[in-house]
């Protein structure tokens, strides 16, 4: 929701959702912008994720940018909207944050 991270990513907000959807996969076209699914890192910690956003929900620019805004990784698997408590359709009980950055531009030289 926020690109604020002074309280650590507690302070990113809640999801980021300028739609007013539900939680769901990245394929749906009822989701929060911000639904990117579920990522697995290596044995050294690392995870990569490539994601194509079929319905151009995700956007780098105008005024639903995701520039400036949190990306926050949880600690559980997100469950994708699929659960059956109220929490589910908010945050995919994904669990706690464990780390967040803000989205920002880098100058290329």
């Amino acid at each position: 929701e926020f690109g604020d991270n002074t309280n650590g990513c507690v302070s990113a907000g809640a999801h980021y959702n300028p739609y007013q959807k539900a939680h769901g996969t990245p394929e749906s076209e009822n989701r929060h912008v911000g639904d990117l699914g579920n990522i697995v890192a290596n044995d050294h910690g690392v995870a990569t994720l490539d994601f194509v956003d079929k319905h151009n929900l995700l956007k780098l620019n105008g005024p639903t940018s995701v520039i400036g805004r949190t990306i926050v990784v949880h600690k559980d698997e997100d469950d994708l909207g699929t659960g059956i408590n109220e929490d589910s359709k908010k945050t995919g009980n994904a669990g706690d944050r464990l780390a967040c950055g803000v989205i920002g531009i880098s100058n290329p030289t």
